[in-house]
């Protein structure tokens, strides 16, 4: 069987992080915007023995490491006990590294791929199953626009996206890439007060929605961008970084280096 699929990406509007768990995860309160920026895959799956080959245009792809959609073919073979042989092809275009959710998106479209052959799982097990997977893959798995984001990403109240924000636009410094466990580390060193996020409301504010990342990196990009702001827009660091996004009523580019496009709102 061969299918096609678009995988797309997440924003973070807030992103509040508690202490680690005793699990070695955090639990955080945000609000996920799914975004029209995605990678493109292939799947093509035959009859047996379990294998899994993923090819690609990103180098890391050749690292010899599993990469996460390979994790969640495994996870999905081993907790159904179906066999399978799974070809897959990405053309990745969400950047890695970014805080856009682009492991996660393909690892849930492989887990719902497979499940759309097999019925191994109801939905519900399935999205369980997922946050096995990665913290972010639930939300991308459930199928919603925007959600409210509790646990460490597998408790979602789905929201109604309403804001008069018609656009969004990408981009990021030069030359950066976060890692995500890295910055969760460099986080846990520095104190931050945790709170629950307001109700989504326009205009959206840094002070009713911020990112504790930022504090890591924030104040040149801000300085950067102020310029090009209307008092209505929105801009903040998604996840742990690298990519910044802003949310308009019209086409901006906000005149950084490496800007990734500004897009309308799914």
């Amino acid at each position: 069987m061969e299918y096609k699929t678009r995988a797309y990406g997440k924003v973070n509007i807030g992103l509040k992080v508690g202490e680690k768990r005793a699990d070695g995860y955090h639990n955080i309160d945000s609000y996920f915007l799914l975004i029209p920026f995605f990678d493109e895959l292939e799947f093509d799956l035959t009859e047996g023995p379990y294998s899994v080959a993923i090819e690609g245009n990103e180098k890391y792809l050749a690292s010899g490491k599993m990469d996460i959609m390979e994790k969640a073919a495994f996870l999905y073979h081993e907790r159904s006990g179906v066999d399978f042989s799974l070809r897959i092809k990405v053309s990745k275009h969400i950047p890695q590294e970014a805080g856009l959710g682009g492991g996660s998106t393909d690892a849930s479209a492989v887990l719902s791929f497979l499940n759309s052959c097999f019925h191994a799982f109801s939905s519900s097990d399935l999205l369980y199953l997922s946050k096995e997977v990665g913290a972010d893959v639930p939300f991308f798995l459930s199928g919603e626009k925007c959600a409210k984001v509790g646990g460490i990403g597998e408790k979602i109240t789905p929201m109604e996206w309403t804001l008069p924000y018609k656009y969004i636009s990408l981009f990021r410094a030069p030359g950066s890439g976060v890692s995500t466990k890295e910055a969760y580390e460099e986080l846990d060193k520095r104190k931050t007060k945790h709170y629950s996020l307001p109700p989504l409301s326009f205009p959206l504010t840094r002070e009713a929605f911020p990112n504790d990342f930022e504090i890591l990196e924030g104040k040149e990009m801000l300085k950067t961008i102020s310029p090009f702001l209307s008092p209505s827009d929105y801009a903040s660091l998604s996840g742990s970084g690298s990519v910044w996004f802003l949310l308009s009523k019209e086409r901006k580019n906000p005149g950084v280096k490496e800007f990734l496009g500004c897009r309308e709102i799914l």
